[in-house]
């Protein structure tokens, strides 16, 4: 751990006169962040924007000993500010709703696991120039495209340092950098009028790790496979997901599902589902938060408290322990957190949220499980979402091919998809060996048999 100094210092002074201003809390908590940034963005494929940054605040919790919180940040991080907002959060608690269900924040931990390859000093004096190059490789890969009419795209690094401190005794420090590429094409055919897009990302941990040009041209294959799209029937058959679309209409869904706040207000499709068979024995999902160089991965999550590794589904089966929990849902279950307490900045509160979320592999390739489809839709992109509650899902397709004796074949229009969650669990067939990751998302393909597939044609 490498404290900032100056962070540490501010910290000991803030206790201090906390516990000066007002003895009416139980518990006090500083959030500490700092995130500098560079960003590159390209429009019609020229290179337009460039911001380089810092963001930086500190966050203020207190509870009282009903269980009434004040919460309370800023942008400007020095002892003058830092008192004004402990006065706020203060008075905020004084004024606040009792909660009996809250207990404490988290004490000292004596231990932290050592997850490596999550820090790049490479980033930590980049400059403009040094991103050009990426920038270079992805403009003149789309101009390789005679179909390509638009490119837009993005290059960004964030370099960000967290400490936080509780009245229990917890101090804990981290440093965590976040590279980014992002790229999106319209392809058109001149001749037929019919046009298509495509988009492709990468998040790494090391610039080094990033490749803008492999990027654009991902893209533009996706572009390519949706260009010429024709109606079909309305039929029930198999559908294939894409690590893509597995990541969209399985792993999202359920990663919101297993919010432990959304599911002890019985807001999720899988509420009554604990210890119970949901899918078959291919279907094995874990949350592994100590695997080294993911961008999911964390010594810490946002309150302090150590991060784990935990199993949500295993052969099918929904675990009495697949929740993701932070502080305060855990003791309202008097558990321990699952350390998946989550921050997207020092102006927020702790959340819930996945770190790394991954769908096991299968034993068989894509090409033997696309191979064995004599008729059915591969669907790589919704822009559609399930309702979380129910799971009943209907979405377009966007992005999907159709699949005829076994071969990836014409580009779908006007066609939808239609199936309730844990009926897409149930009916699972196969998982792929082969997977792509998606930022905190690990997805393979998946074959689905049974689903309602609405089209449009006559």
């Amino acid at each position: 751990m490498e404290f900032n100094n100056y962070y540490n210092a501010l910290a000991e002074k803030a206790f201090n006169f906390a516990r000066s201003f007002s003895s009416d809390f139980e518990c006090l908590e500083i959030y500490f962040s700092k995130n500098d940034y560079l960003s590159l963005k390209i429009e019609e494929n020229m290179l337009k924007h460039v911001e380089k940054g810092k963001d930086e605040g500190f966050s203020v919790r207190c509870v009282s000993r009903n269980g009434s919180m004040g919460f309370a940040f800023s942008n400007q991080v020095d002892e003058k500010h830092l008192k004004e907002i402990i006065k706020t959060s203060i008075k905020m608690m004084k004024n606040g709703t009792d909660d009996p269900e809250f207990k404490s924040f988290p004490p000292k931990f004596h231990s932290y696991p050592r997850v490596k390859k999550i820090y790049d000093k490479q980033v930590e004096d980049l400059q403009v120039e040094d991103l050009q190059e990426y920038i270079s490789e992805m403009i003149n890969r789309c101009k390789e495209e005679p179909l390509a009419i638009s490119h837009n795209g993005i290059i960004s690094v964030d370099n960000e340092e967290t400490q936080i401190y509780n009245s229990n005794g917890l101090s804990i420090s981290g440093k965590e950098t976040f590279c980014s590429v992002y790229s999106s094409v319209i392809f058109k055919d001149k001749v037929s009028g019919a046009s298509s897009s495509g988009f492709e990302y990468q998040l790494k941990r090391f610039l080094k790790d990033l490749t803008p040009k492999n990027i654009v041209e991902l893209a533009s294959n996706n572009a390519k496979m949706f260009l010429y799209r024709r109606k079909i029937k309305s039929m029930r058959c198999s559908l294939v997901l894409t690590p893509l679309g597995t990541k969209e209409l399985i792993l999202k869904p359920i990663a919101s599902a297993i919010n432990a706040e959304s599911f002890q207000y019985n807001r999720t499709f899988l509420v009554g589902k604990k210890g119970k068979e949901i899918g078959p024995n291919c279907l094995n999902i874990i949350d592994d938060a100590l695997i080294d160089g993911a961008i999911g991965s964390s010594n810490f999550d946002g309150e302090g408290v150590p991060c784990k590794t935990k199993n949500i589904f295993l052969n099918g089966i929904f675990l009495n322990s697949g929740l993701l929990h932070n502080w305060y849902t855990a003791n309202k279950e008097n558990i321990e957190s699952t350390g998946n307490a989550y921050r997207s900045s020092y102006s927020s509160k702790p959340s819930i949220d996945i770190t790394n979320f991954i769908l096991k592999p299968g034993d068989v390739s894509k090409d033997e499980l696309i191979s064995t489809v004599k008729k059915g839709v591969l669907l790589n992109y919704t822009n559609d979402k399930p309702n979380i509650s129910t799971g009943d899902f209907s979405g377009l397709v966007l992005q999907g091919n159709l699949i005829e004796n076994g071969k990836i074949s014409t580009a779908l229009n006007e066609t939808m998809v239609g199936i309730n969650i844990l009926d897409l669990l149930k009916n699972i067939q196969q998982v792929s060996r082969e997977f792509k990751i998606y930022g905190s998302y690990r997805a393979p393909w998946v074959k689905v048999k049974d689903v309602q597939i609405i089209g449009s044609a006559p």
